[in-house]
């Protein structure tokens, strides 16, 4: 079998599992993405007086704003190492049909523009 096809198979076969099995796969980064809007979100309740609650939202909604980059740098970086659209598609919750849809970034002829990510990393540096 070709490493697409048990791609595939592990992946109905993850999806096949309780809820609660698949969340203890990510359980753990979970739980430290939550530590993690809670102390910036104290930084934005210290430097501009917003509540916890507004700060809170603000920090998820940025994080969530930049692991949506990620997956689609991801998605990138699978595709160009031999993974298959339809994979790709499949391991994000998209319909594999709809894997060009999902990931525009994967045609041939899609503008390379930065992605947030991109800005992220760089600020790290």
């Amino acid at each position: 079998m070709s490493a697409n096809g048990v791609d595939r198979k592990a992946l109905e076969q993850l999806h096949a599992e309780s809820m609660e099995e698949q969340v203890s796969y990510y359980r753990r980064p979970f739980m430290v993405l939550w530590a993690a809007v809670q102390e910036a979100s104290v930084e934005l309740e210290e430097d501009y007086g917003m509540s916890a609650e507004v700060a809170q939202v603000w920090v998820a909604e940025q994080l969530r704003q930049v692991a949506d980059s990620l997956v689609d740098r991801l998605a990138e970086k699978a595709v160009a190492h031999g993974v298959s659209k339809s994979n790709v598609a499949r391991a994000a919750g998209a319909d594999p049909t709809n894997a060009l849809r999902r990931f525009p970034r994967l045609t041939g002829d899609a503008p390379r523009e930065r992605l947030l990510i991109d800005d992220v990393l760089d600020a790290l540096e």
